[in-house]
Parts: C-alpha cells; sequence; structure tokens
C-alpha cells in the first residue's frame, strides 16, 4: 500500500530513526474469531501482517524492531525470528506481562527494552523512535510526512488523516482534535468518542523518551492505552501531529478490513509503467484475479515463470499440429500463457521477492515463448499450405519476418523506453507501446479464426514497423 510523497514533504529535519517498536501482544478478537490464529500471523496476500509490518520499517529504513508480544508469545516470537532472518532485519521480541491491560502497557515494556539498549545520540540524548501496531497497514511516504520537522526531545509525533470522508470505518476510528500554531500541528485531545474532532489516528507514532513516562503515568492512574498517554501529552503541549493526508493506511482489525486490504493491495497492483494496450486493459484485470488466489499459495515468482513458459511451449506444439481445432487451442493457451506471465511480477511485488535474476529469467524465457509461438504457427501454416497444394513459401517468409521483428522489437525495448523517459518524461515516452502483449494476442486471433500466414504476416509488419518507427524518433529526440 504505497502512495506519492506528499507535495509539502522535502528533506527530512528530523534524523531517520534506526530503531522502531512494534506493538503484536493483543488477542485481536474480532479477527480471531475468524482465522483462528495470533493476529500477527493473519496473512493478507501472502504476506502476514506481522511480515507487512517488518517490510514497512525496514523501508523506512530501521535496523532494529522491538516486537512486544503477549498472546500465544512463543509462537509470535518465533514466527518474527523466521521473518527477520529472512529479511535481514534485527528482531528483539519483548515480552509484555501485563499486555491484557491494555496496548499502553505492551508499548511500555518494549518502549523500556529499546531505551535500555539504544543507548544516547551524539549530543548525549536518547535518539527518536518509531512506534506503530502490527495490524496496521502502512504507506513509507508517512514516514517522510512524520520527519519533516524537528521534534522536541520532550514530545511525540502522531500521523493523523484528515481524509475523514476517504476512512474505511468511521465508526472504529481513534479521533484526533488539532490546533495549530506557529506552523506546527497539536494534539489537544485523543480518543474513540470525542466530539468535535478533526483528524483519525493512523497508528504510527514518531516518539521519544518522554512516552515512556506518559505510558506510566497514564498507567498508575488505571488506563494503560496509549490513548490515555497522549491525551497527557497533548494536555502539556507535548503531543504533535502531522497530517498524511493522501497516504495509504488501513487498520485490519475486522474480516471486513481483512478484505479491504486485499482489495487496495490488487487495486495498487495494477503492473509495470510501459504494459502495452492488451496487457493494462485485457491481461492485467484477469491476471490480478489469478493473482489473489495464488498468492497465498507457497509458490515463488520464478516457478509462475517457469509454468507460463512451460505453458508457452506446449502452446506452440498442439499448434503446429495439423487441424483448426489444434490451431485453436494452441491459440487460448499462448494468450492463457501471456495473462499467466503477468501473474509472476505481481506476485514478486506482493510479496516483496523482487530480485534481478527473476526479471533477467522472466525476459529470457519470453524470448524463448516467443520463438517457439511464432514458430508453431509458421509450421502449421507451411504444413496446411503443402496439404492443399502449395509451396508453403510465403509461410516460411512471413514467419521468418515475424520471427526477426519481434526480436529486435524486444531487444530495442528497454533502451528505448529509458532513452525516451530522460528525454520526454514517462508519461509521454508511454502514450505508445507495442510489444509482446500485442503478438501473443495476435496469434491467439489468428489461431481463433483460422489465419495463420495473415497473423504472421500482421506480426512482421507490425513488429519491424515498431522497429523502424523507434529509430526515425530516437533519431529526432537525440537531435
Amino acid at each position: 500500500m504505497h502512495s506519492r510523497a506528499h507535495d509539502h514533504v522535502n528533506q527530512p529535519t528530523t534524523p531517520r530513526p534506526g530503531a522502531a517498536v512494534l506493538l503484536a501482544a493483543g488477542e485481536g478478537s474480532r479477527l480471531f474469531a475468524a482465522q483462528k490464529q495470533p493476529k500477527p500471523m493473519t496473512r493478507v496476500l501472502g504476506l502476514t501482517l506481522a511480515e507487512r509490518a517488518v517490510l514497512f520499517f525496514r523501508d523506512i529504513g530501521v535496523k532494529t524492531l522491538y516486537v512486544a508480544v503477549g498472546h500465544r508469545a512463543a509462537e509470535v516470537e518465533e514466527h518474527f525470528r523466521r521473518i527477520g532472518r529472512r529479511r535481514g532485519m534485527e528482531i528483539v521480541p519483548v515480552r509484555a506481562k501485563d499486555w491484557r491491560a491494555g496496548n499502553g502497557a505492551s508499548a511500555l515494556a518494549a518502549v523500556e527494552a529499546l531505551l535500555e539498549r539504544e543507548g544516547k545520540s551524539h549530543d548525549g540524548t536518547p535518539p527518536p523512535f518509531w512506534l506503530a501496531m502490527c495490524d496496521h497497514l502502512l504507506d513509507p511516504a508517512m514516514a517522510d510526512a512524520m520527519l519533516a520537522r524537528p521534534l522536541p526531545a520532550d514530545a511525540v509525533r502522531l500521523a493523523v488523516d484528515t481524509n475523514r470522508a476517504g476512512l474505511f470505518d468511521v465508526e472504529d476510528a481513534t479521533r484526533v482534535r488539532l490546533a495549530e500554531s506557529l506552523g506546527e500541528l497539536f494534539i489537544r485531545d485523543i480518543g474513540k468518542d470525542i466530539a468535535p474532532w478533526d483528524a483519525a489516528d493512523t497508528g504510527l507514532f514518531l516518539c521519544t523518551p518522554a512516552l515512556a513516562g506518559a505510558l506510566r503515568a497514564a498507567g498508575e492512574a488505571g488506563d494503560w492505552s496509549l490513548s490515555a498517554a497522549m491525551k497527557r501529552l497533548a494536555r502539556e503541549g507535548r503531543a504533535l501531529a502531522a497530517d498524511v493526508r493522501g497516504a495509504q493506511w488501513l487498520d485490519v482489525d475486522t474480516p471486513q478490513a481483512l478484505a479491504e486490504a486485499e482489495r487496495r493491495l490488487l487495486a495498487a497492483e495494477w503492473g509495470k509503467a510501459h504494459d502495452g494496450p492488451v496487457s493494462r486493459y485485457i491481461n492485467r484485470p484477469l491476471s490480478r484475479l489469478i493473482t489473489r488466489y495464488v498468492a497465498n499459495l507457497d509458490v515463488t515468482p520464478n516457478q509462475i515463470t517457469l509454468f507460463s513458459f512451460a505453458l508457452a511451449v506446449l502452446a506452440a506444439f498442439i499448434m503446429a499440429l495439423p487441424g483448426w481445432l489444434a490451431l485453436a487451442l494452441g491459440g487460448v493457451l499462448a494468450q492463457l500463457s501471456s495473462i499467466i506471465d503477468g501473474v509472476d511480477g505481481e506476485i514478486a511485488r506482493l510479496k516483496r521477492l523482487q530480485s534481478d535474476y527473476g526479471a533477467w529469467l522472466d525476459a529470457v524465457l519470453d524470448r524463448y515463448a516467443d520463438a517457439f509461438l511464432l514458430f508453431g504457427l509458421t509450421w502449421h501454416a507451411f504444413s496446411a499450405a503443402q496439404a492443399a497444394g502449395g509451396s508453403g513459401a510465403a509461410a516460411i517468409l512471413w514467419g521468418f519476418a515475424a520471427i526477426v521483428g519481434s526480436f529486435v522489437n524486444s531487444y530495442t525495448a528497454d533502451k528505448y523506453d529509458g532513452f525516451m523517459r530522460r528525454k520526454l518524461g514517462v508519461t509521454r515516452a508511454q502514450r505508445f507501446r507495442m510489444g509482446r502483449d500485442v503478438r501473443v494476442f495476435l496469434v491467439f486471433l489468428g489461431a481463433l479464426f483460422n489465419l495463420p500466414v495473415l497473423t504472421l504476416a500482421i506480426i512482421a509488419l507490425v513488429m519491424n514497423a515498431e522497429v523502424i518507427r523507434r529509430i526515425f524518433r530516437l533519431y529526432r529526440a537525440s537531435r
């Protein structure tokens, strides 16, 4: 769940914290009733809430994460340790003995562990740190908004969202009343039932040791909640806010919110910026439906890449067989392979498993798949022509031209796109895209309508014409 950084945010003026506290101690009864597992281990499109929280902190520069655990502590601790090893994050579990008293008790246990272990910065004061809830999906852009102004050494800053109309569950939101002074937002009150109110609490805090004192004082007064601690800081003018309006965030504490989280993640997963027209308007909507079900399976993006390639090879061999039925079936399988070819990238981005090797392997196998498909179509057209008493020369010539044009088209694509982005900007450079998605879709249509030679001719003309267009356009742009 990512958004563009806010226009008013420039370079952060508060040092970027290297440590954070994550609250994962609660039972999460509303979600637990449906999931039957500890809340941090609830899966959202292939990754648990715990892993998505760890990746959020890794994205914003955190090196050490202190995790407050309570409910089914041993199970949750082991889960976080596995995540830490896999994702390269130092994770320090902290058992909160009084976690049932409220999230403030869990927060205090983890904050005290952090302060004891992290020491002090070069100026003698403890460095700032982050705090968030394990069941909140957060946008890394929020961190820059939080760091855009200096944080006083005795204050806490909370990310708030003033876009009340965009809240998923207004009734469940923790409400915040704000006041502005000298360009700084101050929290005047916070709670579930306050009125009037200006913004919603997103669950992301930028903290100093002042939070520990406020938590301890609120607990001694009988209220072990973060909101109670923030109320105390607000009364003393030490509770600040940063408006992250426009950022994507969600509190996942009900089955309905879990479904909404999956919907938002899939909606954000539109694909590559340079998708062609077939990929953008036909393949992506279908591939995202497949991704929704594949994401929670134990399969890797590279395995999906190999499956898509195998499907393309099978399609090519079937298309090479005589008869319209074999041709049509091969064409359908070719288009299905093209759709699944988008799933590997979607899964890689959703599960945060992108790799240079995976992208390279996908590109290499796409070239092999193209060669197989076009050769299969050429062989079918050649065999059909000979069976009808012809020479089949037209099929061979158009097939050769189609294969050459397709390969040169693919070879020139990345360098052309990169050059045009530098010269004209992303939007103008991507207005027109003719690539693999169009080729395979033409094979699909030609196979269905039993027009193999015409299809090869169209592919040859379109792909080579696109290469020529790129040559002349790059020449003009370079001048």
